[in-house]
């Protein structure tokens, strides 16, 4: 065990508590071995990435628009299927991903913000997996993807891919409740320049020791390099924006005074554009290997993201203010040779925390039946299946609460803060530029309908618990170990 987790359990030795009392109620009830047809399951979230800017959905560069953005994706989708108006709960990385991996909606898992993190006992895909028999390791690559949220939870190995995750200081970074505690851990993740390389290294090395790739795994991989700062490697920006010779770069572009239009939005476009291939490239790199080893055509796979990035189209810049399209719309792409048939496009919405049911169904696994995610399988077998409704979310503090619903082209928006909302229609207004603005959701039919399916999904309690409790710890020290001691990551939940 390295030095600094030892000098951690006695620092820390007062927020450690007995793993036979983390156990939920869920998982306490069911906590048998499960069925599964052995194929290997491998899941990839790419952090920020809005569909429109994939070449897998159409998309074009503006200064290079022979280059395509997402080559990979494009073969997954030419080898898979393409869920065409999929759909982030909300818009930012936390949140996102807990519904991503559990299959719940934010409501339902309650992880809304940084102060809560998911119950111990609240099983998410790699718990399911390993029930079945299968090896599962996440390698990640942001602070809001670390272990203290309950993202470790059925992983055998979950490994932070980036020194600034590793250690103590992440670990008490998180842990602090208190305004501005978490900003350095995000400053240092958001000057990496190289996470999606370390993140697939890791992946393979894990695969590749006592050759773990012959067996049924599951693997999780958190891309984060198209999320700001935008700072590809120089061949890709030169790839994205040839001849470029001014001073405009992608850093620091969060900070609220700098305001980009005109020719210097469109640099900063690029260089994320350039993100976004640098970061595919990596995934194929990735898939490469699965096919040297032969397991390729085995394994279920799944492409998808978070959410996107804003470049003003309301107003806004980055993410985690709006529930626009813009932040929203996110690729989602499922290749299963023999399960999904190939260059199939689903036209019907599609929420992300749908996404872990159907992997389980192919997988052979029985999902949750008691959950709000459900297997997408249907809008690829019925061509005219309109999709589900997919509730939205983005609720930072008692000031800023927003909410949503989508269905098909329908699309509601609710400000709960000032109780005002907005309906679109995206067949007519893809770019939601035309609201038909409320004051009572009740005033529209679609907004009752928008807002029964919000007041069920409130009703939620929530698989939380406070950041602040002793039993956020639980473990978290032995997780801290994976890159060093896999022998410590077995996790009890």
């Amino acid at each position: 065990m390295r030095a600094d987790l030892r000098l951690g359990k006695c620092l820390l030795a007062g927020w450690i508590a007995a793993a036979a009392g983390c156990g939920g109620k869920e998982d306490q009830a069911d906590a048998g071995p499960l069925p599964s047809n052995g194929r290997p399951v491998v899941m990839i979230s790419i952090d920020s990435l809005r569909a429109d800017h994939c070449s897998a959905y159409g998309y074009r560069p503006k200064f290079a628009p022979e280059e395509k953005t997402t080559p990979f994706l494009e073969k997954v989708a030419a080898e898979g299927v393409r869920f065409a108006a999929a759909s982030a709960p909300t818009s930012w990385t936390l949140p996102s991903h807990m519904s991503l991996l559990t299959g719940m909606d934010c409501y339902e898992h309650g992880v809304r913000n940084r102060m809560v993190r998911l119950d111990e006992g609240s099983e998410h895909i790699a718990g399911r997996l390993r029930r079945a028999g299968y090896q599962t390791a996440g390698f990640f690559s942001a602070p809001f993807l670390h272990p203290a949220w309950g993202f470790g939870h059925g992983f055998d190995h979950y490994e932070g891919a980036a020194p600034y995750l590793q250690g103590l200081g992440a670990v008490e970074a998180i842990a602090d409740t208190a305004q501005g505690a978490l900003r350095p851990l995000h400053d240092a993740s958001h000057e990496d320049k190289l996470c999606s390389e370390r993140v697939v290294d890791a992946a393979l090395r894990w695969l590749e020791e006592g050759r773990r790739y012959e067996r049924p795994f599951f693997v999780f991989l958190h891309l984060w390099d198209p999320h700001y700062d935008y700072e590809p490697p120089d061949a890709y920006a030169q790839r994205f924006h040839p001849g470029y010779a001014g001073a405009v770069d992608g850093r620091d572009f969060i900070n609220p005074k700098r305001r980009y239009q005109g020719e210097d939005l469109d640099r900063v476009i690029a260089l994320y554009d350039a993100e976004i291939r640098y970061t595919d490239d990596q995934i194929a790199r990735f898939w490469a290997r699965l096919e040297e080893w032969g397991v390729a055509d085995r394994v279920i796979l799944s492409v998808s993201s978070d959410h996107g990035d804003e470049f003003y189209e309301h107003g806004q810049k980055g993410h985690q203010k709006t529930l626009y399209e813009e932040v929203l719309h996110i690729p989602l792409l499922v290749r299963a040779p023999g399960l999904a048939p190939p260059g199939t496009v689903a036209a019907g919405s599609a929420g992300l925390y749908d996404l872990a049911p159907t992997l389980l169904e192919l997988a052979g696994v029985p999902a949750w039946p008691e959950r709000g995610g459900r297997s997408l399988r249907p809008l690829w077998e019925r061509p005219a299946d309109p999709g589900r409704a997919v509730l939205l979310d983005l609720e930072m503090n008692e000031g800023f609460r927003q909410r949503g619903w989508r269905n098909g082209p329908e699309k509601v928006l609710w400000n709960a803060v000032s109780a005002s909302g907005e309906v679109y229609d995206l067949a007519a207004d893809p770019a939601e530029q035309a609201p038909l603005r409320l004051q009572s959701l009740a005033q529209n039919e679609v907004g009752r309908r928008a807002w029964a399916a919000i007041q069920a999904a409130a009703r939620h309690a929530g698989h939380t618990r406070s950041m602040e409790e002793p039993e956020a710890m639980t473990h978290l020290l032995s997780e801290l170990g994976y890159t060093e001691d896999t022998s410590t990551t077995e996790s009890p939940h």
